[in-house]
């Protein structure tokens, strides 16, 4: 997992407090925390946060090809 705030690539899956012991709300956490910054990263959105990030270089590309006409 690449946390959204720093960058920093981490396995979740190696985590000891994957999420709830870090944030304290422990019951229906499911954030996980990222262990270099603390962030909290929703697993869930990662495939759509993944998404907008193709479509954001899906335009970026097409406004390139569009100043060459």
């Amino acid at each position: 997992m690449k946390c959204r705030m720093c960058g920093f690539e981490f396995d979740e899956t190696k985590l000891k407090n994957r999420g709830c012991m870090s944030c304290g709300k422990h019951s229906g956490c499911n954030q996980i925390h990222c262990p270099h910054c603390g962030f909290g990263n929703h697993p869930e959105f990662e495939d759509e946060f993944e998404f907008i990030n193709r479509l954001k270089n899906r335009i970026k590309r097409g406004k390139k090809d569009t100043n060459h006409y």
